[in-house]
């Protein structure tokens, strides 16, 4: 009996030890420890907070430029989301190709043949393809000051861009400069864009020459004598005509045609 009362004293003794214990070193350290525990929990959060805001900042530039119609949306893209990753330069890709389409088939973008005021003059023509160089040197220096080799293919795409805009203003030497360049900065990760290149090199004499039309002094007139007018005939005439020429055939075919034999010939005796 008297060993277990002891036994319970002690342990009743070791136990108001360790909460004495316990509360003096929440005194004087475990402030300072749950201060610590919780600038942790708060950092935690914070990380957190910040990667749902990039994530959502990511998501919504990529859906604007999906939504961007126009060469004017693009830009504003890649001013609003220039940090984000290459959306910028994509934008002024997309542009400078939206123009290049556009002065290809004389429309204005986004609108069709049958849209009121839709057709491009020769002026706007040479505006659209100075405004798509601009887009696509844009995106070459944006690609360049990121570096890396993820910036090639923008800045290869860039190239082709600008020389495709070279050609079409018949400024032959600098589509050549672009493209020797492309060529270059292609080898040797992207061989097929090197051969794309060399092949396009190959075509740019072709093309200079077929670009350069001829003079008015150079095209031919037609001479007629000024008493005579000439009137494009009527499908009846030519209908008439051709049978009156069917029939003189036909008609010249049977008198040459040799008489068949016990026809008209006299009766022998």
């Amino acid at each position: 009996m008297d060993d277990r009362l002891k036994q319970v004293k002690t342990t009743d003794l070791t136990d108001s030890r360790v909460n004495h214990e316990f509360v003096g070193w929440l005194k004087t350290s475990g402030m300072n420890y749950l201060l610590m525990l919780l600038l942790v929990a708060c950092a935690f959060l914070s990380w957190d907070w910040w990667n749902r805001r990039q994530d959502e900042a990511r998501n919504a530039a990529w859906n604007e430029l999906a939504a961007a119609t126009s060469p004017a949306a693009f830009r504003g893209v890649a001013e609003a989301h220039a940090e984000v990753d290459a959306i910028a330069e994509l934008a002024m890709l997309t542009a400078g190709d939206l123009l290049l389409n556009s002065v290809k088939t004389g429309l204005r973008p986004g609108l069709t043949a049958a849209d009121e005021g839709s057709r491009l003059s020769d002026a706007e023509k040479a505006d659209s393809l100075r405004e798509a160089d601009g887009f696509f040197a844009r995106a070459a220096e944006l690609a360049e000051s990121r570096g890396g080799f993820a910036g090639k293919p923008m800045i290869l795409a860039s190239l082709f861009g600008r020389a495709a805009v070279a050609e079409s203003e018949n400024r032959i030497d600098d589509a050549r400069t672009y493209l020797q360049e492309a060529a270059r900065i292609a080898a040797p990760e992207y061989a097929p864009m090197v051969e794309q290149a060399d092949a396009r090199l190959a075509n740019l004499d072709g093309i200079a020459m077929h670009s350069q039309l001829p003079t008015q002094a150079q095209i031919p007139v037609a001479t007629t004598v000024e008493s005579e007018a000439y009137t494009v005939p009527a499908a009846d005439d030519l209908l008439e005509m051709f049978d009156d020429d069917l029939e003189a055939t036909t008609t010249e075919a049977g008198a040459e045609a040799p008489a068949p034999a016990g026809s008209d010939a006299p009766d022998a005796p």
